[in-house]
């Protein structure tokens, strides 16, 4: 299967799995859901102790498959489930992502996955040969905008692998910023920003209309580490990616979305962004079920996001 059957999105078909799970380099989260209406039914989120995974793109994920098996069994015990399809949420890093504007696109789906091998091979020259592809285009003529997803089949089996192991089935493979663009209300023309903080990245992803603008990932090394670095460079790659898109597209960024998955850092990251920046901010919020703190939606929102 390629990854157009694994790495779904909003914007392409969506498969609505019995559980979602997210694969951190510090938790395992998981929600089930019901089949019939996509309500959550159960949620969970567990600290690992030491990390069974390191991310990466082109190198193997998994560093001690043994903790992530038991982490997987006790969240199946959690939301008491033995089997079922599944979405998986596989690390940042582990996915690369491109945003492209096209003048024109192929009509059939060979064509199109030539095309799109082509214009990556633009900015990656060495698209490696097990590499599996998933994209989505907007609508309509003339100047399009495509949003593409690429993962390893290598790293993709890490993950599938142990899941299956467990007797449940993947479905679906995403990455959790894609996931949390379901999240983020899409009003109007203007561009939107969402700024998503996880353990060790952080992604922007510009949104504008119906389609997608501009999409960077960074390194930010762990909380607790270096705390003054890690915040100041999240404050200051939000900021050159705002002036960058203002000073490309000739456009003002209308409203910056912000969600940490570390909740402690919100208040921080938001007031040293406000002191940089002329954009409104508010962090991503969602109706959940009245039982989760405002932790465990921090850390749940990617899941949310695959579900709807």
């Amino acid at each position: 299967m390629t990854l157009g059957g694994r790495i779904k999105t909003r914007f392409t078909e969506r498969l609505l799995a019995d559980a979602v799970f997210q694969i951190s380099p510090s938790h395992l989260s998981g929600l089930r859901v019901s089949r019939s209406d996509g309500a959550v039914k159960g949620g969970f989120v567990q600290p690992f102790p030491d990390s069974p995974v390191v991310p990466s793109f082109d190198r193997p994920n998994i560093v001690d498959a043994a903790s992530l098996e038991a982490a997987i069994a006790q969240g199946q015990r959690n939301l008491h489930l033995s089997s079922g399809s599944v979405a998986l949420l596989i690390p940042e890093p582990s996915v690369r992502v491109f945003v492209m504007s096209v003048d024109s696109f192929p009509a059939s789906g060979k064509e199109r996955d030539t095309f799109i091998r082509w214009r990556i091979g633009k900015q990656m020259p060495l698209i490696p040969e097990d590499a599996r592809i998933d994209y989505a285009v907007t609508p309509g003529k003339g100047l399009r905008k495509v949003i593409v997803a690429m993962a390893r089949q290598v790293v993709v089996w890490e993950y599938e692998a142990l899941f299956e192991k467990a007797g449940l089935k993947p479905v679906v493979v995403a990455s959790p910023s894609l996931a949390l663009i379901n999240l983020v209300p899409r009003d109007g023309q203007g561009t939107s920003v969402l700024l998503n903080i996880e353990d060790v990245t952080m992604t922007v992803l510009a949104m504008t209309g119906p389609g997608w603008s501009l999409y960077r990932q960074k390194d930010i090394g762990r909380p607790g580490g270096a705390a003054d670095d890690r915040g100041e460079t999240i404050v200051r790659e939000a900021e050159n990616t705002i002036r960058f898109l203002e000073d490309r597209d000739e456009t003002r960024v209308e409203k910056l979305w912000l969600r940490c998955a570390v909740l402690d850092e919100l208040d921080a990251v938001a007031a040293g962004l406000r002191e940089r920046i002329r954009v409104p901010i508010a962090p991503l919020d969602y109706r959940a079920p009245e039982a989760w703190t405002d932790a465990h939606k921090a850390l749940l929102a990617p899941l949310i996001g695959q579900i709807l």
